[in-house]
């Protein structure tokens, strides 16, 4: 089986070229080559495609292989680069390979060209994937939920660790290399010393002080080796809530948050923490609970829910989703002051079900129910309505699957919304046809708005699992005249929409005629 090669080739002889592409498929490769000769050209092309691979002539009349690699190591690319030439001394090839080509070849002895072209993609390949897999590591340690660091077990410092642990210990700040010890205030520093010495296990109920206050985590140690060296990984798993209140409010279904007289967080159950993410015990609950009113669109005093009476309820919005409020006063044994329960009822399944009436489950957009309501309503005030088919859908469907179909859907509306103005109505009929009606605009109006997209479609093509289809429409286009209904109006579209298939489909027709009668 012959191996695909996009090869970008720095040659100015047509016979060396033949020679060395000729020894390539003999390899195994099907090369596909961009041949270049002077600088503009190799730093043009460096950047204008995706290479494989990068073989170089030592010397060329205006430019010689080192100054390629020069710009070679300026573009970051992680390709094989590839010096061939008619004659080089050992010590040039040894200052070729320092400054970053990958191999050098003679001219008279390319039978190991392949050879050296499949090796020198191959370890570009394991270089690339051990990227990937230490950024892979970085982002998933730094993601981690809970305060967690990687620590050098023989220096006890810190390597690296997660965005939590940063804001709670550091204020967001980087650990720069500092002792784990020094930035966590262990009660008994012994025993987590003992646990990193063992290199894995648990110190149940470690005690540590945060911003003054005493806190109890499980702290969970992982050993790792890493070249040579020996690591712990470290997560701190915070159970303070859990002697609290963690049993009881758990299994309550609605957000709730316990408010302490000098409005810390003293628990916040696992509802609450899908609402406003990483929850932790003392922490200031006054930017988390300045909440917008959905009934006057104010926002409300920080103190809000000090003024709410017992079972009181007021609507908030938080992250785009209303809930109503309430907010139940207590006191703890011994405490003067009063503390609040508060909890929070989600009341979206509502709008949720009234967007599902009327939207179209795979493009999001309105279906054809809700769309003769807005047509029936809009037409007293005239407009004009546009029906669309994505063309050649079928063979989409058909040769790339349901799911390239599915997509092909999805990137088609998206382009249409792109163009749309915010009093424009789009919806999918079915199948591959929309519908777009301009409330009270002319026929002009929607022309541009036709223009427009067009002209993103022809520089939009769509890409599925490495297929490329150029989208197309046909479009009817209609304008509503005096007592027009909404069936007559969608029937002359209709007509137009016919229209501009039969004269080859990728336009859009204005139908003027009466409607055709039922």
């Amino acid at each position: 089986m012959t191996k695909q090669l996009r090869l970008l080739l720095l040659e100015d002889s047509d016979l060396d070229a033949a020679h060395l592409l000729l020894e390539l498929k003999r390899g195994g490769f099907e090369p596909e080559v961009t041949r270049v000769e002077t600088r503009d050209e190799f730093e043009e092309a460096l950047y204008a495609n995706e290479w494989d691979a990068i073989i170089s002539d030592y010397h060329l009349p205006r430019f010689s292989a080192p100054e390629a690699l020069d710009r070679f190591r300026l573009s970051g690319l992680d390709v094989p680069f590839i010096v061939v030439s008619g004659a080089i001394g050992e010590e040039t090839a040894a200052e070729l390979m320092r400054a970053g080509a990958h191999d050098y070849l003679l001219k008279h002895r390319l039978t190991r060209l392949a050879v050296a072209v499949d090796r020198e993609l191959a370890q570009a390949a394991s270089r690339r994937a051990k990227r990937r897999a230490e950024n892979l590591f970085q982002s998933v340690l730094r993601a981690a939920p809970m305060p967690s660091v990687l620590v050098d077990c023989a220096s006890r410092k810190v390597v690296d660790g997660s965005d939590s642990f940063r804001r709670q210990f550091l204020d967001g700040n980087a650990h720069g290399s500092r002792d784990l010890f020094e930035l966590v205030d262990f009660s008994q520093p012994e025993r987590i010393e003992q646990l990193i010495a063992r290199g894995s296990g648990t110190a149940w109920y470690s005690v540590y002080y945060s911003g003054g206050i005493s806190r109890m985590a499980n702290v969970r140690c992982y050993a790792v080796e890493h070249e040579g060296a020996s690591y712990v990984y470290l997560i701190l798993e915070d159970v303070t809530e859990q002697h609290y209140l963690k049993a009881a409010f758990d299994a309550v279904p609605d957000p709730l948050l316990i408010v302490s007289s000098r409005e810390t967080l003293l628990y916040g159950n696992r509802a609450a923490e899908d609402v406003f993410g990483n929850l932790y015990f003392g922490m200031d609950v006054t930017p988390l609970l300045k909440l917008e009113s959905v009934e006057n669109g104010a926002e409300k005093e920080n103190r809000w829910w000090r003024r709410l009476d017992r079972y009181d309820e007021l609507r908030v919005e938080i992250a785009s989703q209303p809930y109503d409020a309430t907010a139940v006063p207590f006191r703890f044994a011994g405490e003067p002051e009063t503390s609040m329960i508060l909890t929070l009822h989600n009341v979206a399944s509502e709008e949720e079900l009234r967007h599902l009436a009327t939207h179209d489950a795979l493009t999001g957009v309105f279906n054809t129910r809700h769309f003769d309501e807005v047509l029936t309503t809009g037409l007293q005030q005239g407009g004009t309505l546009a029906l669309l088919d994505l063309d050649y859908f079928k063979p989409i469907n058909d040769e790339l699957g349901h799911a390239a179909g599915d997509a092909a859907l999805r990137t088609f509306t998206s382009l249409i919304r792109n163009e749309l103005g915010p009093a424009d109505v789009l919806a999918r009929l079915g199948g591959d046809e929309f519908a777009v009606f301009f409330p009270g605009a002319p026929v002009e109006n929607a022309v541009k708005m036709l223009e427009s997209l067009y002209a993103r479609l022809a520089r939009t093509p769509f890409r599925f699992n490495g297929v490329t289809r150029q989208f197309s429409t046909s479009v009817g286009l209609v304008a509503a005249n005096g007592e027009e209904t909404p069936e007559s109006l969608k029937r002359r579209a209709d007509e137009a929409l016919y229209e501009a298939k039969r004269q080859g489909r990728g336009r859009w027709v204005i139908w003027s005629g009466e409607a055709p009668p039922l």
